[in-house]
């Protein structure tokens, strides 16, 4: 796989789970890493140190991806300190769970615009400098659930299908410009979103009972797939959702 030397990635939500693992994955792969968090500054900064400390550029950047005003000013701010963003990956999300008629249009407008707004956002700064260079990277963190229904969380489910037609939109017109444009979708992993479920024996047995593979992903088994889409050596896939959860979808 070719190196990411010289590229700046910025990963949205990178303070721990999923986006911890992408963030260290990128940097031991060459890249410069913009740690973004919302709440989980401690976290961040300490995902930045690390970074620092494998001879990478790093910084933790706080933004609320939901509020559009926070992703420009975060880009604003990059763009100024490290210069335009070469990979974005777009992983801040939030899954709350309940029935469907009991959320209520609070939660609807926090779960759009976490995970479908503010990826939507995010990409369209990033696109405009990266068709400028002639070069770039947008992966999201969506889910099988793009996919499937969840069957727990139906506004999560939706933000995730709006997603996937969200980026083979984009890459359907941006790929002409060097930019690919993808989606990671993983299943079950054992991230904060998921540890108070899956803390319960009998929920978890069931989970890996229905995953082929028979086991749950750490986060640690999707950060690769994101740093290869991320490299050259990937220059050729665009408008995918690549799956990444031990067969659940099946």
């Amino acid at each position: 796989m070719s190196s990411l030397e010289g590229k700046l990635a910025l990963v949205t939500g990178a303070g721990r789970g999923i986006g911890r693992a992408i963030a260290l994955d990128l940097a031991r792969a060459g890249a410069d890493v913009v740690v973004n968090y919302s709440r989980s500054r401690q976290q961040a900064e300490e995902v930045a140190r690390q970074i620092e400390a494998m001879g990478r550029r790093a910084a933790a950047v706080q933004a609320d991806v939901s509020q559009k005003a926070d992703i420009d000013r975060m880009f604003d701010t990059v763009e100024a300190d490290f210069g335009p963003v070469n990979i974005l990956v777009n992983n801040a999300g939030i899954e709350p769970r309940a029935d469907v008629c009991d959320f209520d249009e609070a939660t609807y407008d926090a779960v759009m615009n976490t995970n479908l707004k503010g990826a939507f956002f995010c990409a369209q700064r990033a696109l405009r400098t990266m068709r400028q260079a002639g070069w770039g990277r947008v992966i999201s963190v969506s889910s099988l659930h793009e996919l499937t229904p969840t069957g727990f969380s139906a506004l999560y489910g939706m933000s995730k299908g709006g997603m996937a037609l969200m980026m083979r939109e984009m890459a359907k017109t941006y790929s002409r410009y060097g930019i690919t444009i993808n989606n990671v979708c993983p299943g079950a992993t054992r991230t904060d979103i998921n540890r108070k479920v899956l803390a319960d024996p009998a929920y978890e047995a069931k989970v890996v009972e229905k995953i082929p593979a028979g086991f749950i992903a750490e986060p640690e088994d999707i950060a690769p797939t994101v740093t290869f889409l991320a490299s050259n050596a990937a220059r050729y896939i665009t408008g995918a959702s690549i799956f990444i959860d031990g067969g659940l979808w099946l």
